[in-house]
């Protein structure tokens, strides 16, 4: 019975084909695309590593990314599928193997993806060590993302939360971590990847104590198994009362959708605290560990082309607003529209217009992004403010629309969990790689041919000069907003109306 429910588990995953792609996609880009420039960005962040150690850090962590987020969506898809067959079968425990089965089948090939890449990049070093910290990476954060599935509860907008913390985890991890930091620092000694990540570097802690370093990471991954598992176990056994089903409100005005949207999103309180924490911690930890020295940057003053020399925390803080606003403002266009699909098409079979349905959506979503942006603008300049307010306020504004509606067209199209992997890989490829001015060489070529390179270029001027220059570039932004509003229209229709005749 466990290997039975963990192959259909594993077919269920793979039924859609971008999911298995991704498994590809993800390390190839972590790791042959980023590897390099994350070994230049390390060295701003005062990380001790060497060039080596962080390139084969990046194995492990496409790894977690991947192995997180299918753990997570393992449990909250198939919850009331589960607690059925537990109940058909009077047995919780086969149940819980084959779903927890499958997930770290996953987490081996999400392992095996990141260190191919990365023997495709570079070679590996020392095998066993990279091979096992790598696996250990991927069965902590697929217990870290059961164990937040769990938690999460099921009605529409309550997976985004879990979604957000789990990546909030990785993002934390990743860029304010060991590797890439100081890997003394009190400050991410309690996060997942401390450990496992001075293992995998080979980078001795001082502070490891009795255990050490290999002591804690292995306490983490049984520690956290031990508790996905048991937490598995509760919630899967089967309800001893019978769940009701509340009548589906009919709407018949586009206001009355609105507010109805609005009611549902305004009572997960938990989302709203996570919009705007998450944006905080972002930057606030941007600012803390980034060092005072100078760097340059492109700039553009009337006529006038010349290369300013700012400080490099301050050049941090501002670049990661359109980070953080780009990724959560996908993930809300993405969750928003694909937390209703049933409910879409009945509307539709009802006589209610997709367009219609959509600028509802489109309502929510620009309240969640907008109170988004005003945190990320709010923590960034309160450090450092930029010099044209209501330049900068715009140009983040339109990261954030422009994401929003890439989120709308993945979501119907790759279904969450590839969504999410796709406005993860896209936020950070273009806004983090893309336009980034930290880089010693600037902002990469291929940067000018994703959305985030006319919004970067108003954000800088806005932030660090005077005067606002950049008019093409903002037509450039302006231009993306409509394509991406386009596509996001053109797919939402067929998707909604599909179920029509």
């Amino acid at each position: 019975m466990i290997g039975l429910l963990a192959r259909r588990a594993g077919l269920d995953y793979a039924r859609r084909p971008l999911n298995l792609i991704l498994l590809v996609v993800v390390p190839v880009v972590l790791v042959v695309m980023w590897g390099g420039t994350l070994a230049e960005f390390s060295e701003l962040l005062g990380g001790t590593g060497d060039r080596v150690q962080i390139e084969a850090a990046t194995a492990g962590w496409a790894a977690a990314a991947l192995a997180g987020l299918a753990g997570f969506f393992q449990v909250t898809g198939s919850r009331a599928a589960d607690r059925r067959l537990a109940a058909a079968g009077r047995r919780t425990t086969p149940v819980v193997a084959g779903r927890l089965g499958a997930a770290f089948g996953l987490a081996l090939l999400a392992s095996a993806g990141g260190l191919l890449a990365l023997a495709a990049r570079n070679g590996i070093n020392d095998p066993p060590r990279v091979v096992a910290a790598t696996v250990l990476f991927a069965i902590i954060y697929l217990a870290l993302g059961t164990l937040i599935g769990t938690f999460v509860a099921t009605r529409s907008g309550s997976e985004m939360n879990g979604a957000l913390l789990v990546t909030l985890a990785w993002v934390l991890d990743v860029f304010f971590g060991a590797v890439l930091g100081e890997s003394s620092s009190t400050l991410t000694r309690v996060l997942p990847l401390h450990f496992p990540s001075l293992v995998l570097t080979d980078q001795a802690s001082g502070h490891g104590g009795p255990l050490g370093d290999l002591g804690w990471s292995l306490a983490w991954a049984v520690g956290l198994s031990t508790f996905a598992v048991a937490r598995m176990t509760v919630i899967t056994r089967p309800a001893l009362t019978p769940v009701t089903i509340g009548p589906t409100r009919t709407v018949t005005r586009l206001s009355t959708w609105l507010r109805a949207g609005m009611r549902e999103y305004r009572r997960n309180r938990v989302l709203w605290v996570l919009l705007v924490i998450v944006p905080a911690i972002f930057i606030a930890l941007a600012v803390a560990v980034t060092p005072e020295s100078p760097g340059s940057v492109a700039l553009v003053e009337g006529a006038r082309h010349f290369d300013g020399i700012l400080s490099e925390r301050r050049m941090h803080a501002m670049t990661m607003v359109p980070i953080a606003v780009a990724f959560l403002s996908g993930l809300t266009g993405l969750f928003v529209v694909t937390g209703s699909v049933k409910g879409d098409r009945r509307l539709v079979l009802a006589g209610f217009r997709p367009w219609e349905i959509l600028a509802g959506h489109l309502g929510v979503i620009a309240v969640a992004t907008t109170v988004t942006t005003a945190v990320a603008i709010s923590v960034s300049g309160a450090w450092f403010p930029p010099n044209q307010w209501a330049v900068f306020v715009m140009a983040t504004l339109l990261v954030a629309f422009s994401y929003a509606m890439v989120g709308v067209v993945v979501g119907p199209l790759t279904g969450r969990l590839g969504g999410l992997y796709l406005v993860l890989l896209l936020a950070f490829l273009d806004q983090g790689l893309g336009q980034s001015i930290m880089l010693p060489s600037g902002p990469p070529v291929w940067g000018a041919f994703v959305p985030g390179r006319g919004t970067s270029r108003v954000l800088i001027d806005a932030a660090f000069t005077d005067r606002f220059d950049e008019v093409g570039f903002l037509l450039l932004a302006l231009a993306w907003l409509v394509v991406l509003t386009a596509m996001a229209t053109t797919v939402f229709h067929g998707w909604a109306g599909s179920k029509r005749s």
